[in-house]
């Protein structure tokens, strides 16, 4: 009875070596030719917790088959710095960096600054100000911004409640004539003397790219939201469901689900690779902020994150989720950017006024890097 015991552990613990070897191939095969990868790398971080509890069974034992995943894990040290990264030295500013060489950036998905009150706070949208006034980020960039020719609503009051940041940019995919409804905006402390979308043109969801003089340089930021997975209300109920039973109905939400997840994976697929070819034409360096609705082990993170640093992943701590709605929370909003910029004290902020957290970090530029 044990010899079997043993065996059908040994076949659960192959099964869960080969799924964790399935997911790190999810960041390079395009979920466009090949869906499943793209499965199992949403899937990693339960993955790993599997294989670790596999390690931990023979530890006990002191068995060599302890090997079996424990090597598994080891051939993804990268994807396992992304999730959790290990810093082994301070990543404070250091004190010999002078404030002029310093950007402090903001990501915020406000969910339409609790438009349709999603949040239990009434005074969401006036917490999400609050909090930004705080922090006084140099470079703002909001995903499902919102603002319409209400009173109180517009672009020029939400302008006026962040006076410390001038500069704005907008791009509503909602209302083509510019006045108002669903979109992305970029606010800055430094001039913005260029702008332009990334014309993503089937998906209410949007990108685009401003200039931004800082100091004697240029720096093109580019402010990002990937396509949304989209749940309707049954796909939440069924997730939340604590029973399944398989009957016909069940089968068809599951293939509904499948379905959905599957034209987000390509579709953010198509985005990214758009993006890296904006990216690649930048004439300046370049900081990329928003929300990709993937996770670091995915394609769409893989393509975009191409000759770039993460700045959770060089100064950041924890796990780094940055979901807070009614899916598990994964790590979905970045702060990105190239050579020659250093990024110092990445904090992700666990406040309630929207189903994402706001991300920040400090970019320093080395004064040998700017332009004389």
């Amino acid at each position: 009875m044990k010899r079997l015991t043993r065996g059908i552990i040994l076949i659960l613990n192959l099964l869960a070596a080969a799924s964790l070897l399935l997911a790190y191939l999810a960041p390079i095969v395009d979920p466009s030719r090949v869906i499943l990868p793209a499965l199992f790398g949403l899937a990693y971080p339960y993955l790993l917790m599997l294989n670790l509890i596999f390690i931990s069974f023979w530890l006990i034992r002191l068995s060599r088959l302890i090997l079996l995943s424990l090597i598994v894990i080891l051939m993804g040290w990268n994807h396992l710095n992304n999730l959790l990264p290990l810093h082994f030295r301070d990543r404070n500013i250091p004190e010999t960096i002078t404030p002029e060489r310093l950007l402090k950036v903001l990501s915020y998905n406000v969910r339409g600054f609790d438009l349709y009150r999603w949040s239990s706070d009434p005074h969401a949208s006036n917490g999400i100000f609050g909090f930004i006034n705080q922090q006084k980020p140099d470079i703002l960039c909001f995903q499902e911004y919102y603002s319409s020719p209400r009173k109180g609503r517009t672009h020029s009051d939400h302008m006026k409640k962040l006076a410390f940041l001038p500069y704005s940019a907008v791009y509503f995919t909602s209302d083509q004539t510019g006045k108002g409804g669903f979109g992305i905006a970029t606010y800055s402390k430094y001039p913005i003397i260029k702008k332009s979308r990334i014309p993503f043109n089937s998906s209410s969801n949007a990108a685009m790219y401003t200039d931004i003089l800082f100091q004697r340089d240029t720096f093109r930021i580019f402010n990002v939201h990937l396509q949304s997975i989209q749940f309707q209300e049954e796909n939440y109920a069924f997730l939340d469901t604590a029973r399944l039973t398989y009957n016909t109905e069940q089968i068809r939400e599951i293939r509904a689900i499948g379905s959905r997840l599957k034209t987000a994976f390509v579709l953010r697929a198509r985005q990214s690779r758009m993006i890296a070819a904006y990216m690649k034409d930048s004439p300046y360096p370049v900081i990329v902020i928003g929300d990709f609705n993937d996770t670091p082990q995915s394609f769409a993170y893989h393509q975009i994150t191409k000759g770039l640093s993460d700045a959770f992943r060089k100064s950041g701590n924890g796990f780094g989720n940055t979901y807070a709605g009614e899916l598990p929370s994964f790590r979905i909003d970045y702060i990105l950017y190239s050579d020659p910029l250093m990024a110092y004290q990445f904090r992700r902020t666990k406040i309630d006024y929207s189903d994402h957290f706001p991300i920040s970090a400090w970019l320093f530029l080395p004064p040998e890097n700017l332009t004389p």
